[in-house]
């Protein structure tokens, strides 16, 4: 429940927002909200599996992030060859039914992708062959915007792999000699983008990363002032709606002291000083605003 929004696939370019300050702009809520893919859908989609007439699922593995224009199309044998955005080597790509389309954000068919179009997709390896899992076709021009956290960064490749704050999908990006790196509205280093790092993405229109902005490492300390919207003694769990950013943020509470927490009620301002450990913030202080308690130092 920490992170609750690197995703529908266009929403993987659809929600950075870049932030002015560690202290007063904290990045994600970092657990993922729920999802259908565990146990009773995995459990759902064998039990209408058809070994005859359906196609093998696909393995699982990671999957790339690839932008770029459609060079030629062959409908018939489901293949496409990609010139991918600011490279010169073309790719082959395979599709069929199990591949999944959109039209700047709406459900699509294969019917929909023409050569010479603009598409993004995300790409795994079927075999010895790369694959499309989901194909988004773009009929606009327009920057693309996301957050997420860090699963890795390949320093020599420069390539960062981002776990997206809504699918929870590991997406890999190509950086070049163009990518701006940014902290505290300061440059930053290769150096800073360490694992379990939240960070917002900025794409240029070619769907190139023009610029990757840390929000929160681990053990950066943050401080929220808000209402307290949710309340949970028993999970040591609260949520604040931040006054700084107008976002909500889920924050443990294992650490503040007792007095303080029998004083706590939904619908309180408080003010919040959390350390973000890699995984969510946990409370090292609350101040009950508007009352004379707060926590003991």
């Amino acid at each position: 429940m920490l992170i609750r929004t690197l995703i529908t696939p266009l929403a993987v370019l659809g929600m950075l927002a870049l932030v002015a300050s560690s202290q007063t702009q904290p990045g994600l809520r970092a657990k993922p909200g729920p999802s259908n893919s565990g146990p009773a859908g995995t459990a759902a989609a064998r039990e209408n599996y058809d070994p005859l007439l359906d196609l093998p699922p696909l393995p699982r593995g990671d999957v790339t992030l690839i932008g770029g224009t459609i060079a030629s199309l062959d409908e018939v044998m489901n293949r496409m060859v990609v010139q991918p955005f600011g490279g010169k080597q073309k790719m082959k790509i395979a599709f069929d039914s199990r591949t999944h389309f959109y039209r700047d954000g709406q459900p699509a068919s294969q019917r929909d992708i023409k050569q010479g179009q603009r598409i993004y997709l995300d790409t795994m390896l079927n075999g010895s062959t790369v694959f499309a899992k989901t194909i988004w076709i773009r009929s606009s021009v327009e920057s693309g915007l996301s957050r997420g956290q860090i699963v890795s960064y390949d320093a020599g490749r420069k390539i960062l792999t981002v776990r997206d704050e809504l699918s929870r999908q590991p997406v890999k990006m190509q950086l070049t000699p163009a990518t701006v790196l940014r902290k505290n509205n300061q440059p930053a280093s290769p150096s800073d983008l360490v694992e379990n790092a939240l960070v917002a993405l900025a794409f240029g229109p070619q769907r190139e990363v023009r610029e990757v902005t840390l929000l929160a490492a681990p053990g950066t300390s943050f401080t929220f002032q808000g209402r307290l919207s949710y309340l949970d003694l028993s999970k040591k769990l609260i949520a604040v709606d931040n006054h700084t950013d107008h976002n909500k943020y889920d924050i443990s509470i294992e650490a503040v002291s007792p007095s303080i927490l029998r004083q706590l009620r939904e619908g309180q301002e408080v003010n919040v000083t959390a350390v973000f450990d890699g995984s969510g913030y946990a409370a090292r202080r609350i101040d009950l605003l508007g009352t004379n308690s707060t926590q003991p130092q």
